[in-house]
This record gives C-alpha cells, sequence and structure tokens, in this order.
C-alpha cells in the first residue's frame, strides 16, 4: 500500500504542473541544443564538502542529547507529532519519486517540456543520490540509534552491508529529499522565475522536516541528517551541471519529446533515441 502523502507536499507539483510552458506545435525535431561551458567538478566544490564534514563532524558532538530528548515519553506519546513525523518520513520516500514521476508525466501530457524535464531531472537526482547514500551507509557502517542511545560513537566499516541496524550515516531517506529539492529549485529558476520564491523555500522547508522525522523515528542521529543533506544537494548539483553542459545526452534524447504535433486526433510525440 503506498503511503498518503499530503497536500502540502504535493504542492511543488501543483505549482508547477498548472504552470507549465507548453511546446507549440512543430512537424520536425528541434535542431540540437548546444553544449555550454559547466564544468562537471569544480573547485569550489571542495571547499563546499569541507563545510558539510566540519559541520557533520559539529552535529556528532550533539548526537545523543538530541535523540535522548526526541525519545523521552511525553515526546513519542504526543500524537500531532506521531502523525507529522508518519507524513514527513514518507515525503522522503516514496513521496519524492512519485512527485519526481507526477512532474514528467504531467509535463507530457501537457506537452510542456520545461516540465517534463523537471521531473525527469528531478528524477535523475533521487536515482543517483539514493544510490550513493545506500553504498556510503553500508561502508561507513554506522550503528543506528535504535541499536543503542548511547552508541552514536559505533562505527563498524563495512558492516551495514549485512547488517540494516548499521547503515545510519547518511540518511538515505533525507538524501532523496534533499537531492529533489535542489533539482526543483533549479528548474524552476530557470523556466519558472515567478515561482521560485514560492517553491525553492517549500522544497527545502519539507526536506528539512523529512530529517527531522527520521531523528523522531529514531532511524538516524542528527549528524547523519546534516550529511545528507549535503549530499542529496550535491547529487542535484551534479546532474544539474552534466544537463547544462551536455543538453544532448543520451538521457535527454531518450526521455524528452523532441517535438510534439497537434492534430485533430490527438498530439503526436516524436522521440531522439539515436545514440552518439
Amino acid at each position: 500500500m503506498i503511503p498518503r502523502i499530503t497536500r502540502q507536499s504535493l504542492l511543488p507539483v501543483i505549482l508547477l504542473a498548472t504552470t507549465g510552458r507548453v511546446l507549440p506545435a512543430q512537424s520536425q525535431p528541434t535542431p540540437p541544443r548546444k553544449s555550454h561551458e559547466v564544468r562537471l567538478l569544480q573547485k569550489k566544490d571542495a571547499v563546499v564538502a569541507l563545510g558539510v564534514a566540519g559541520l557533520t563532524i559539529a552535529a556528532m558532538s550533539l548526537d545523543e542529547r538530541f535523540a535522548a530528548n526526541l525519545q523521552r515519553p511525553s515526546v513519542q506519546t504526543n500524537r500531532t507529532l506521531s502523525g507529522a513525523a508518519n507524513v514527513f518520513n514518507n515525503i522522503g520516500f516514496p513521496g519524492a519519486p512519485i512527485i519526481s514521476a507526477g512532474l514528467y508525466f504531467a509535463g507530457l501530457s501537457r506537452h510542456s517540456g520545461p516540465l517534463a524535464a523537471l521531473g525527469m531531472h528531478t528524477g535523475e537526482a533521487i536515482v543517483l543520490g539514493g544510490v550513493l547514500s545506500e553504498a556510503f551507509a553500508m561502508a561507513i557502517g554506522r550503528a543506528r540509534p535504535l541499536h543503542d542511545l548511547r552508541s552514536s560513537r559505533d562505527f563498524q566499516f563495512g558492516k551495514g552491508f549485512s547488517n540494516d541496524d548499521y547503515t545510519s550515516m547518511p540518511s538515505a531517506h533525507v538524501t532523496v529529499a534533499f537531492a529533489a529539492a535542489t533539482a526543483i529549485s533549479e528548474e524552476t529558476g530557470r523556466s519558472w522565475p515567478s515561482a521560485e520564491r514560492y517553491v525553492v523555500p517549500l522544497s527545502y522547508s519539507l526536506a528539512g522536516l523529512v530529517g527531522a522525522a527520521r531523528m523522531y523515528k529514531n532511524k538516524h542521529w542528527a549528524s547523519d541528517v546534516v550529511a545528507a543533506a549535503g549530499l542529496g544537494t550535491y547529487s542535484a548539483v551534479l546532474f544539474d551541471r552534466y544537463n547544462r553542459s551536455r543538453p544532448d545526452n543520451i538521457f535527454n534524447r531518450v526521455f524528452l519529446p523532441a517535438s510534439v504535433a497537434l492534430s485533430r486526433q490527438g498530439a503526436r510525440i516524436d522521440w531522439s533515441i539515436a545514440l552518439k
């Protein structure tokens, strides 16, 4: 059964789906888009990575205190907090993939190239972030707080491959949520500048609440959330750079229509899937 997703979590989809640009009718495929000089890896990335690492290490000193406060009986028995945690936990997964797919298919149904691209590029960021977070979590082998609230320093390299209780850092749910928030924010700023001031804070707020929910449910430490936020954001940035520097890449050619021709019988969608 698919968990319920709140109306608030679907607001980015509603805003963009109702404002998506409609592609003009075309009888011929559009010419290949020109590449832009955007480096996939940049010097500032190292500085940002060091900053995230520093924040993660700083948060580790507060991990057990945060966990103990969130697991107090008075907090855990609060129905409002418990219900909210369940909702925002589901926004991370499966909510983020559902939002991505919803944007993509809404774009196709409305003949909107920018909207379909937003959904697909968000999906790319989600997949990359999810794969990286799972790989790191299994390799790092950090014990989850549910294992022991005093085990924040329990790291056993590689143990996560055989025991899910040792896959705490980073949080996959939070990584995916921040990957989606960043991808949506980047694409919105380019295609719908007027919606940016609403979509960006809403997207990142939802991602942050996913992190709070994972801590409330005793699945992750605070530092796991910080590390995941950095990893998810960077995953989206990498794919955004890739798509901007190589707009005619294989993913865009396969999943995005080259043209849409309207007729009395409906619409004909032409795809460019030639390998280069």
